[in-house]
């Protein structure tokens, strides 16, 4: 049996020492490709939300994502997610999840967000556990990158005005600060594609792609996306060396008079108004006028939200009301002081969302789970620097991107209830593979070349038999012994 070579974390306490063995062998299985395929179709559907305006009775997403989910579980890949910590805060989370289900205040309610965090977790596991290179690491940041730019374009003839703010007419994308924030969270991969190329042609086509992203963007009107935004300039504004923050604030400072010269009057307002209507940004017609009102109004009424689920969180701090039965929870408090509630509003916060509906261990997991992620982007962005243990500028500009797009995502999820939505976990499982897989090439690359053409032949621990299929084209000839007499077919 062959060594199997460890590279221990030093950093992340979480993390399980990575064992390069033939489960992370470049060519693991014959069903490996086919899952592959069927994965970055999955995200490119599921991620611009094409099949949610068009062709919506054929059901082809939900066809995909099972021909995805049957590859994948028979690629011999399927538990690869529970070597690293983040997999393991995500069952135990779910597991958690499946406990205060008994405690639910309305159980037929949470069954449908219980559900959806099981996709989640699925996603979660295909993220992590698939991509066996960096290169098809990457692969997954360009499918939601060109998914994202779908997404864009569809405002064009499928886009819908909600007073003044852009947005699809059907689907998930129908809200304007999540579709904001589909827009928002790819636009560092088009910035990783023009850093990872040396044609011309491919980097000319990754920034003009951000020309419809940013319109469209900046017409969502989403408050919730700038923030994301100021997170996630503020974050590259660290990272990144004297010379270019120096050119980031001279291009941010661009930007921002740009949009405000551009913008109409409405959106402008409502960017700078944020709790409180300024007579000196509000200008414009009387129907600008109401907008503005409503959105100062809509801005109160998060506030209260906040406020009534951090209240229920302290009422029931271990397991919660149940997976989304905030809204049922609030309205029976209403209707046992004998107040008249006819509201069904969401939390519009993830992480309250998470903390009053699954108690303060759920959301001590969600935490964990997004830290942990942070942590893992940030040991490739420190070993693949030019200055680091293995440079490498795939990784890099991988690494790169993916932090500054969980960036966007947590902080998004600020203003938005997706705290059991595929987004933020299949984030996560991208950072646990771009770390495997990164540290997975640290090790090979010191491996005699033996070792790693032997590596690269193996087969997967987890596959089954039916799936250790190999080309007998590629197989040497058996040896024979010439002294041995050769026998004929006496039927031939």
């Amino acid at each position: 049996m062959k060594p199997t070579t460890t590279v221990s974390s030093r950093t992340d306490p979480f993390v399980t020492p990575v064992a390069v063995a033939r489960d992370d062998s470049p060519n693991p299985s014959a069903f490996w490709g086919m899952a592959s395929i069927c994965w970055l179709a999955s995200v490119f559907i599921l991620y611009s939300r094409f099949f949610d305006l068009v062709l919506k009775g054929l059901y082809i997403p939900r066809v995909v994502i099972s021909l995805m989910l049957l590859f994948f579980a028979i690629s011999g890949r399927p538990l690869v997610f529970l070597r690293s910590g983040v997999g393991k805060i995500m069952l135990v989370f779910l597991s958690w999840a499946s406990f205060t289900l008994i405690f639910s205040v309305w159980k037929g309610g949470s069954l449908p967000f219980y559900f959806e965090l099981l996709i989640s977790l699925l996603f979660f596991a295909v993220a992590a556990s698939l991509p066996n290179t960096i290169s098809n690491a990457k692969k997954s940041h360009y499918a939601l990158a060109f998914s994202g730019l779908l997404a864009a374009l569809m405002s064009i003839p499928l886009g819908a005005d909600l007073n003044g703010r852009l947005a699809l007419r059907d689907g998930s994308y129908a809200d304007p600060n999540y579709y904001a924030l589909g827009l928002l969270a790819i636009v560092p991969f088009f910035w990783e594609m023009a850093a990872s190329t040396k044609s011309n042609a491919v980097k000319a086509f990754a920034w003009l792609s951000l020309v419809p992203i940013c319109w469209a963007l900046i017409k969502t009107g989403s408050r919730g996306a700038m923030f994301g935004l100021v997170a996630m300039l503020l974050v590259l504004l660290v990272i990144s060396p004297l010379k270019k923050k120096i050119v980031l604030v001279l291009v941010c400072a661009i930007g921002l008079a740009t949009v405000i010269v551009t913008v109409p009057d409405y959106l402008r307002a409502r960017y700078f108004t944020i709790f409180s209507l300024d007579s000196g940004h509000a200008k414009g017609d009387s129907s600008d006028l109401d907008r503005l009102r409503s959105d100062i109004n809509s801005s109160e009424g998060r506030k209260l939200l906040l406020m009534e689920s951090i209240a229920l969180t302290l009422e029931h701090p271990l397991v919660g009301v149940g997976l989304g039965n905030f809204q049922a929870a609030v309205y029976d408090e209403a209707k046992a002081k004998g107040i008249v509630h006819n509201e069904w509003m969401a939390t519009h916060n993830s992480y309250t969302q998470i903390s009053c509906e699954t108690g303060l261990p759920g959301l001590f997991l969600v935490l964990c789970l997004i830290g942990v992620s942070f942590n893992n982007v940030r040991c490739v962005l420190k070993g693949a620097a030019p200055a680091g243990d293995k440079p490498d500028i795939a990784a890099y500009a991988a690494a790169k991107s993916l932090l500054l797009s969980l960036a966007v995502v947590c902080t998004c999820a600020f203003f938005l209830a997706v705290g059991y939505e595929f987004t933020i976990y299949l984030w996560a499982g991208l950072t646990v593979s771009l770390r495997r897989v990164y540290e997975q090439s640290k090790v090979t690359a010191a491996l005699p070349e033996s070792e790693t053409r032997d590596l690269a032949n193996s087969q997967p621990v987890f596959a089954p038999v039916y799936a250790k299929i190999k080309d007998r084209s590629t197989q040497p000839p058996m040896p024979r012994d010439p002294a041995r007499s050769v026998r004929f077919n006496r039927f031939r």
